[in-house]
């Protein structure tokens, strides 16, 4: 028999194997009972839930949520419903919800902080409030059947909690797309049948934003926040930015800047929307009238947890945009601190290192300012490491990209990392040491094809002709990457061929010529660092072949290779007027 205000996790599930596991074990100690309903797996999705519960069921999937979900609710015995997604956790450190279910004895019900990753790599997250713990009475249903509700019969009763926060993953890019084009057609279904509905309106656009099509969301959004109240800012909140960004998108600047400033007016703790009219004055080079925005969100610090909020726009965001702003009026000094800030908030948010990078290299020169941000500490995180690695390849400094990555051989490598150590390694002349590097990848990593092409190259430069065919043939087998294959036996004959009368295409291959350019880029890039070259080829007799090879490939691969020896030009040119001003005169 269960203890008064227990809590039951109720769920519905489809194929989640891969995030299952993770999404219980965040509740444990925090519910009595799961009950998992499953709506058709295919994988081995009931298998882990049984391993947690003996409450796993089997729901036939009517293409409506909430149905599956009142279906799990009626088999919870628990005082209280805890509703979780599989791709779901309660983030450890934020709370408990003991606290919740045996406090306040009159509220039935809880919105929780749901933090939604939007970004792979920097750590941003959207804040909503989401009705997720409720009381097990019978009155707390879902409804609708795509994007479902709980139903509220005394909002009195709802109470807004600071945590625990629920955490939600970001799935990769496929499963996405597969999901927001299932949610679309659910959407547009229910729309038809009940075209006045405000919600369904601001999901459509949600679905056709995330989509990359702010066309077809801005007159979702704007009828959703003209029609919705205040009582109703849990979605008017997030309509209004949305609608702002949608304008943004599509070029609307003006429109979308009297939007900011009349709302603000409205909701004047709404941190994102000072931070958003900033951006907006930024880009209509209003420098100064985009600073007072940006300090203006800085000073509304997070906003109120009513309100929809994007990580960052109290701090590290608004701070990158400060920098831009200084930067564009002169003030450079004031906005290198802007963009230390930022990167001392969140250094997985790595774009203010690339206008850090430009300004100290200004200032110092390319390897000094290698030694200013090694001091800094930018390089002994991998993110920010790899960044600036980055620029010093650019501009065509392997060496220095290398070093950079180097500093931090004796910390945890990623496949990503070995790789571009590797790269680096190559190009400034450190051959077997790059090979060495190259090796350590995964043959199932999305790095390994890449790393053959540049193994091969190195073979390449060390006369090894043999080893380098025998590994292009493996490489043949990623079928992704068979146009590279191509290109290195053309080049590895080329190259065999000097002196002994040469080696021609019989014919042009068109579908050659961009792999080619592209692995030219690369070799054009060599820049050997102090290293000893007996027992190399030339780099010249592989920039020669390369560029026989593409000027056979196509009667257009003259003006491709023009191009982009044109396009190396100019950024070099760029980074030197940034340095010194145009014409030579630094201002």
């Amino acid at each position: 028999m269960l203890m008064k205000n227990t809590v039951t996790l109720a769920m519905i599930v489809k194929n989640e194997a891969a995030n299952l596991e993770a999404c219980l074990e965040s509740v444990r100690g925090q519910v009595s009972e799961i009950v998992i309903v499953d709506t058709g797996s295919s994988d081995n999705t009931v298998e882990i839930a049984r391993k947690y519960t003996d409450k796993v069921y089997h729901y036939p999937w009517h293409e409506d949520f909430s149905a599956a979900r009142n279906y799990a609710i009626e088999k919870a015995t628990g005082d209280w419903i805890l509703s979780l997604d599989a791709d779901e956790e309660l983030l450890p450190g934020t709370g408990y919800l003991e606290q919740l279910s045996s406090g306040d004895n009159h509220l039935e019900a809880y919105l929780l902080p749901l933090n939604n990753h939007t970004s792979d790599t920097t750590g941003q997250y959207n804040t909503f409030l989401v009705l997720r713990l409720f009381k097990n009475d019978g009155r707390y249903r879902f409804k609708g059947r795509i994007h479902e509700q709980v139903t509220i019969p005394d909002s009195e009763a709802v109470g807004i909690a600071q945590g625990p926060v629920i955490g939600h993953k970001r799935p990769p890019a496929k499963e996405r797309n597969r999901k927001r084009k299932r949610n679309l057609t659910l959407l547009k279904k229910a729309y038809t049948e009940d075209p006045d509905n405000d919600f369904l309106r601001y999901y459509l656009g949600v679905e056709w934003l995330a989509l990359g099509k702010p066309d077809r969301a801005l007159p979702f959004f704007r009828l959703a926040y003209e029609n919705l109240t205040d009582n109703q800012i849990l979605f008017r909140g997030p309509a209004l930015r949305y609608l702002v960004m949608c304008l943004h998108a599509q070029g609307r600047l003006e429109e979308a800047t009297a939007l900011c400033l009349n709302a603000q007016e409205r909701y004047p703790a709404f941190t994102d929307i000072y931070y958003l009219c900033g951006v907006l004055f930024a880009e209509k080079k209003e420098y100064r009238q985009a600073v007072k925005q940006l300090i203006k969100a800085v000073e509304c610090g997070t906003p109120p947890v009513l309100y929809s909020h994007m990580s960052g726009t109290e701090s590290f965001l608004a701070y990158y945009h400060l920098g831009h702003c200084h930067e564009m009026l002169g003030q450079v000094e004031t906005a290198r601190r802007y963009y230390e800030q930022a990167l001392e908030i969140n250094s997985d948010y790595i774009y203010p290192v690339y206008s850090l990078f430009l300004i100290v290299q200004a200032e110092h020169g390319l390897r000094r300012a290698l030694g200013y941000l090694a001091d800094k500490g930018y390089l002994n995180k991998t993110p920010l490491a790899l960044a600036v690695a980055d620029q010093f390849y650019r501009l065509g400094y392997p060496d220095l990209s290398r070093r950079c990555l180097e500093a931090r051989e004796t910390g945890r490598r990623t496949d990503e990392y070995s790789y571009y150590l590797g790269l680096y390694s190559i190009y400034s002349g450190k051959l077997r040491r790059g090979i060495k590097y190259l090796n350590r990848i995964s043959e199932h990593s999305r790095f390994y094809p890449r790393a053959q092409v540049d193994k091969a190259l190195a073979l390449l430069l060390l006369g090894h002709y043999v080893q380098a065919r025998l590994l292009v043939l493996e490489l043949w087998k990623h079928r992704a990457a068979r146009r590279d294959a191509r290109v290195l036996l053309r080049l590895a004959r080329y190259m065999q061929a000097q002196g002994t009368g040469g080696y021609h295409l019989k014919t042009p291959e068109t579908v050659l010529l961009k792999p080619a350019l592209d692995i030219y880029d690369r070799c054009s890039r060599y820049l050997p660092d102090g290293v000893d070259r007996k027992g190399t080829i030339s780099i010249d007799v592989l920039i020669g072949s390369l560029e026989s090879i593409i000027l056979e490939c196509t009667p257009e691969g003259y003006d491709a290779l023009c191009k982009q020896l044109q396009d190396r030009a100019q950024n070099i040119r760029a980074l030197m007027e940034y340095k010194f001003g145009p014409g030579g005169n630094r201002t």
